[in-house]
C-alpha cells in the first residue's frame, strides 16, 4: 500500500533528504531537492543549483564530518502548489587537526519557497540564515569509543548498509 504524504510531510521529507545528502556527501540527493532553476544563497549571493551544489561540495571536501539537525518548520501555502517555509537547524562540523573555523557548530534557518511542479514539492529558492556559530576546539572533542558504531560522510557510513 502507498500512503500520500501531505504537502508538509513532503516538504520535511525534502528538508529531511537535502540534509542526508550534505551529511552523507550525496551530491545527487542534494541536487533532486531542487527545481533545475531554483537559487542558493548561503551568504554569498544567490547561485544557481548547479553552482550553489557545486560550492557546497567543494567546501564539504574540506570537512571530515557534518551532522545537521532539523527543528520546527513553519508553513505559508501561497497556493496548492507554492509554499514559504521557515526551518531552524543546527549543524555540527568536525576536522580532525584541522583549524578552528572547520571545527564549529552553528545555529540556523532556512528561508525556503517551495513549489510542487506535478513531480513532487522541490526549493526554487532558500536563504541559508546564520543566527549564531561557535568554535568547538579540537582538544574538547570526547573520543568516540571504537566500541560505537561511527557514522562517515561518504557511502562508508552504515546507513547505507541497512
Amino acid at each position: 500500500m502507498t500512503i500520500q504524504p501531505t504537502a508538509r510531510e513532503a516538504i520535511r521529507d525534502v528538508l529531511a533528504a537535502y540534509c542526508r545528502g550534505i551529511d552523507r556527501r550525496d551530491r545527487s540527493l542534494v541536487t533532486a531537492c531542487f527545481h533545475p532553476d531554483a537559487t542558493d544563497d548561503h551568504g554569498a549571493g544567490p547561485r544557481t543549483r548547479d553552482d550553489f551544489v557545486a560550492w557546497c561540495f567543494d567546501l564539504l571536501a574540506g570537512y571530515g564530518s557534518t551532522f545537521h539537525f532539523l527543528g520546527q518548520s513553519t508553513f505559508d501555502f501561497e497556493t496548492s502548489d507554492t509554499a514559504r517555509v521557515e526551518t531552524y537547524g543546527i549543524a555540527g562540523h568536525r576536522t580532525p587537526g584541522g583549524p578552528d573555523h572547520r571545527n564549529l557548530t552553528t545555529g540556523f534557518r532556512y528561508l525556503d519557497r517551495f513549489e510542487d511542479r506535478g513531480d513532487g514539492w522541490r526549493i526554487t529558492s532558500r536563504l541559508a540564515i546564520t543566527d549564531w556559530s561557535r568554535v568547538d576546539r579540537e582538544g574538547d572533542w570526547w573520543a568516540v569509543p571504537d566500541t560505537l558504531a561511527q557514522g562517515s560522510a561518504g557511502p562508508d557510513d552504515p546507513s547505507h548498509r541497512r
